[in-house]
C-alpha cells in the first residue's frame, strides 16, 4: 500500500486527504462570526462552530505527528527514493515555513480565551499538543522544508525521535495505515512513545 515500487516509497501514504490548512479555515470561520454585530449572534456563531474549530485543531495536531510517524517508518526501510514531494525543488525561507505552524501554536491560546469569552467554558490544551508542534516545527527546519528532500537518506529526524526495533516499527505502520482509513489521525498519539521517550 505504501510502497508505489520496489525502490520508492510515497512523501504522503495518505494524511492529506484528511485535513486542511488550520489559517485558512478558521480565518474563513472567524470572518463570518465577526460579520455580526450583536454579541448574542457572534456567540451563536461561536457555538455553532466550536466543535468544527475543536476538531480541525486536533486534526491539525494529528497531521503533524502523523507526518514524523511517517518519517521515522520509511527511514528506518533504508534509502530509497521519496515519490510525490511537493516541496522539493522550492527555495527554501525559514519564515514561510514557520508561519502555518507558529499559528497553530499561537492559536491554543486565542482558543481558549475565546470558548471562555464566548461560551463561558475552558478550552483545556494538552501538552502533548504543544510538545508535538513543536516537534513538527523542528522536523520541518532541520529537513528545511523538503526542498531538498529526494530520499529517505535526506529526512532528519527531531533530535529527541529514535527509530525503534523492528516490532515497534510494525505497530507504529500498522496504526498509519488504520488511522488514513479513518481519518482519526491524533490516534496516532497512542505510539509516539515508541519513538519520542520525553
Amino acid at each position: 500500500m505504501t510502497q508505489t515500487a520496489l525502490k520508492s516509497v510515497k512523501f504522503d501514504p495518505g494524511f492529506a486527504q484528511h485535513t486542511t490548512i488550520l489559517s485558512i479555515n478558521i480565518d474563513y470561520i472567524y470572518a463570518k462570526i465577526n460579520s455580526f454585530k450583536n454579541f448574542g449572534q457572534k456567540k451563536t456563531s461561536f457555538k455553532f462552530n466550536y466543535n468544527q474549530i475543536t476538531k480541525m485543531v486536533e486534526n491539525n495536531v494529528g497531521f503533524c505527528l502523523a507526518s514524523i510517524l511517517w518519517a521515522v517508518y520509511i527511514k528506518s526501510l533504508g534509502d530509497l527514493n521519496i515519490e510525490g514531494n511537493p516541496c522539493l525543488g522550492d527555495i527554501f525561507d525559514k519564515n514561510e515555513t514557520c508561519e502555518e505552524i507558529d499559528f497553530s501554536i499561537e492559536y491554543f491560546e486565542q482558543l481558549k480565551k475565546d470558548a471562555k469569552y464566548y461560551l463561558g467554558q475552558n478550552y483545556d490544551v494538552k501538552p502533548l499538543y504543544i510538545t508535538i508542534l513543536n516537534l513538527y516545527k523542528e522536523f520541518l527546519l532541520e529537513n528545511k522544508n523538503f526542498v531538498s528532500t529526494k530520499t529517505t537518506n535526506d529526512i532528519v529526524l527531531p533530535k529527541d525521535i529514535t527509530i525503534p526495533s523492528e516490532k515497534d516499527l510494525k505497530t507504529i505502520h500498522l496504526k498509519i495505515e488504520e488511522v488514513i482509513k479513518t481519518g482519526s489521525l491524533l490516534d496516532l498519539a497512542q505510539v509516539l512513545n515508541l519513538v519520542y521517550k520525553k
